[in-house]
């Protein structure tokens, strides 16, 4: 498997082009006193004319991150219904030439997600996809059938919705088809949201399972349901506390081969970034330019790939190479 998906927080800001996590901390824009008045009632954020604001000259751009950065600093909770319209307007406003295009973009993107709800329940609900990546989505569902333990079957199956909803990003607009840049933002940024929530209620239900039952290992669950595991939890980013919990829980089990190496580097770096210091493993990174991928302050950059080799995960620079390919279409 390709262990790569972005930070939650980060894939916000990447989507609204302020970069993701950086390799030291950066000021964050605050809601002005009545976005923050909106953010708190969802009726008023809805009907509110963001173009008006836009014609006032205010940073739109920053708003619209400052919506999303408001729940996460409340514990990393997910936005509220009324956050999230001032975040999807703030964001669509920026590219509307006039309040029609902004209605417009508005009943698209609501026709968009329709479409992408009709779509992911069809698919958690057997329907099967014949192209790349949904089809792996697809044959993470099929393979539920094999699985015979009710824990596994669960954890394998909310790893299949975490995948699904990851695959958006790349391929999303298969599903819905071409939208003007405003109906996009919102669509994407909705998308956001429903990643944050799946990734609260997975991160949950791991936390509890993991406390009764213990760690998911190769030998006792499987290669599958062990990767599994590991990726609700690199996905956990919301809980750091936990994140760093699970990673003391699988270090005395790399060496026994009772977890995987590669997962434990991708989590370790996961955290590492998350907490604005250097990565070991070099697996975690942004877009710095169209089709340019760079990693994130390594720990000993002399040592990276010896580390990497022990790891199992290839080379930084062939890493390096596939990561490009995501970046294709950044625009700084």
């Amino acid at each position: 498997m390709f262990r790569h998906a972005m930070l939650t927080a980060g894939a916000m800001a990447v989507a609204l082009g302020l970069g993701g996590f950086q390799d030291a901390p950066r000021p964050m824009p605050e809601l002005s006193p009545a976005l923050a008045a909106l953010a708190e009632d969802a009726s008023a954020a809805r009907t509110f004319d963001y173009m008006a604001l836009k014609a006032e000259g205010v940073d739109l751009r920053a708003m619209s991150v400052a919506a999303y950065l408001r729940a996460m600093k409340d514990g990393g909770r997910c936005p509220t219904d009324a956050e999230q319209e001032v975040l999807e307007g703030t964001a669509a406003a920026i590219d509307a030439a006039d309040r029609a295009a902004f209605d417009d973009d508005r009943a698209a993107a609501a026709d968009a997600w329709a479409k992408w709800t009709i779509f992911a329940e069809g698919i958690e609900n057997g329907q099967v996809a014949t192209d790349p990546p949904f089809s792996n989505v697809s044959a993470r569902y099929a393979r539920l059938e094999e699985e015979t333990n009710p824990r596994s079957r669960e954890l394998m199956r909310r790893a299949a919705k975490d995948q699904l909803y990851r695959q958006d990003w790349s391929a999303g607009a298969r599903i819905w088809g071409e939208l003007s840049p405003g109906a996009n933002g919102r669509v994407r940024a909705r998308m956001s949201r429903a990643m944050c929530q799946v990734d609260r209620e997975n991160t949950q239900w791991l936390k509890a399972d993991v406390a009764t039952n213990g760690w998911f290992t190769i030998p006792a669950n499987g290669q599958r349901a062990s990767s599994a595991a590991w990726l609700m939890a690199q996905h956990a980013d919301r809980d750091r506390d936990f994140q760093r919990h699970v990673l003391t829980l699988m270090e005395p089990l790399v060496e026994t081969g009772e977890v995987s190496k590669g997962n434990y580097a991708y989590l370790w770096d996961r955290i590492a970034v998350g907490e604005n210091r250097p990565q070991r493993y070099g697996s975690q990174g942004m877009c710095t330019a169209p089709g340019r991928w760079e990693p994130n302050t390594l720990e000993d950059p002399e040592q990276v790939e010896a580390l990497r080799e022990w790891a199992d995960i290839g080379p930084l620079s062939q890493y390096q190479e596939r990561m490009n390919t995501v970046c294709a279409d950044f625009e700084g």
